[in-house]
């Protein structure tokens, strides 16, 4: 909605709670932005086709909320299992939800989701973002340049529930007020999306800590990268690596991030077709894929100071050198200890064995850069070292 679009509020009527993350025990499945608006398009439908305001699934009968500006709507989620919304009525055909993502720390917790919904007569209908909702202007992903950042799963069932209410046709218009403020802190503005965030949701449900919607949250950067002709992608941990890569004369455009989820990403890319790209990060994350570990959590994958030290005996290291060098405390230790004493064969070997494993695991031909704490380069393989 435009400002002039907005409606006027009752301040004397309390609008429902927003919800806290914190309020919630442990474990509890929460709501995508794709359900919540969903729930918000039904809202505003029937007030449109009604006048009133909605009250679904009444408790013992008895209406939920305030009658001049609450209630609730029923509505069956893109996975097959029916949920009640609280809702608000700002006007006429324009009403909001509050997501709830459950226990999930999800950045779009307590963000209120608006619909604007107007009745059409020519059977047609047609949903768009406003205020906060983001525009996508890159080539690659499921929603075409230039639409808003609706993907098609929630775009359809968008679509339905106001087919379902207002069968002679409508326009739906979504807006999230907060969404300009968040989208810095997701990854929209990598795959170019612009002013605000996406509505999202397979299912219509977010599952508590799960990193799948993470790992989802990924991999759409590599199909920016393809439709956008970048043929060898940079694979990166995080800023710090992305960074180093871009010191290091990377193309920017070709930067995608892993989070921990280098095997995985590594993965995708071989899947699409990508058969050369570059690794770049800090030796503490880079080096645990020379043993296999593909998923580098802390929490999943210790520290690789064996993959040092193995490394030091490969090139020649007494066995007495290569289990002092594991016994320091962290992996940045054994870097610094590595540079201080001239030693960066051994962290060259790592990152051969890093290159091979990307190869065997993935039949990739990959340039590995190793960093240090500073996003200097300690290490590295060049593709013409690897037999792959």
């Amino acid at each position: 909605m435009t400002e002039k679009e907005k409606p006027e509020t009752r301040s004397s009527q309390p609008e429902p709670r927003k919800p806290k993350t914190g309020d919630r025990e442990p474990g509890q499945r929460g709501f995508t932005t794709g359900a919540c608006t969903q729930a918000a398009t039904r809202a505003a439908a029937l007030t449109v086709a009604t006048g009133y305001v909605p009250c679904e699934a009444a408790k013992d009968g008895k209406h939920l909320g305030d009658r001049e500006k609450t209630g609730s709507v029923e509505i069956t989620l893109p996975g097959g299992e029916t949920a009640v919304f609280k809702i608000t009525m700002h006007a006429e055909g324009v009403c909001s939800v509050f997501k709830d993502a459950g226990s999930d720390p999800d950045i779009t917790d307590g963000v209120q989701v608006f619909a604007c919904v107007v009745a059409r007569l020519d059977g047609r209908f047609y949903v768009d973002g406003a205020e906060g909702v983001g525009r996508v202007t890159r080539a690659g992903l499921a929603v075409k340049p230039g639409r808003a950042a609706i993907n098609p799963v929630p775009l359809k069932h968008i679509r339905d529930e106001a087919r379902r209410v207002l069968p002679r046709g409508a326009e739906v218009t979504v807006s999230l007020p907060a969404g300009e403020e968040l989208a810095p802190r997701t990854f929209n503005p990598r795959l170019g999306i612009i002013g605000g965030l996406s509505i999202l949701g397979t299912s219509g449900r977010v599952e508590p800590w799960s990193t799948a919607a993470y790992q989802e949250s990924l991999i759409p950067q590599l199909d920016v990268a393809m439709a956008a002709g970048i043929r060898e992608p940079v694979l990166v941990p995080g800023a710090k690596g992305e960074k180093a890569a871009v010191g290091a004369g990377f193309d920017p455009a070709a930067v995608v991030q892993s989070g921990n989820f280098m095997g995985m990403m590594m993965r995708a890319a071989a899947g699409r077709g990508f058969r050369r790209l570059a690794l770049v990060g800090h030796a503490a994350k880079l080096a645990k894929l020379a043993r296999g570990d593909f998923d580098t959590h802390s929490r999943r994958s210790p520290m690789p100071l064996d993959v040092l030290a193995d490394a030091a005996l490969a090139c020649g290291w007494s066995s007495r050198q290569a289990q002092a060098l594991e016994m320091l405390p962290t992996t940045e230790a054994a870097v610094r200890k590595l540079m201080k004493t001239g030693k960066c064969e051994v962290l060259d070997e790592v990152a051969r064995r890093v290159a091979a494993t990307a190869s065997k695991e993935f039949g990739l031909k990959a340039e590995v850069l190793l960093t240090g704490s500073s996003g200097e380069v300690v290490g590295k393989a060049a593709r013409q070292e690897q037999s792959a």
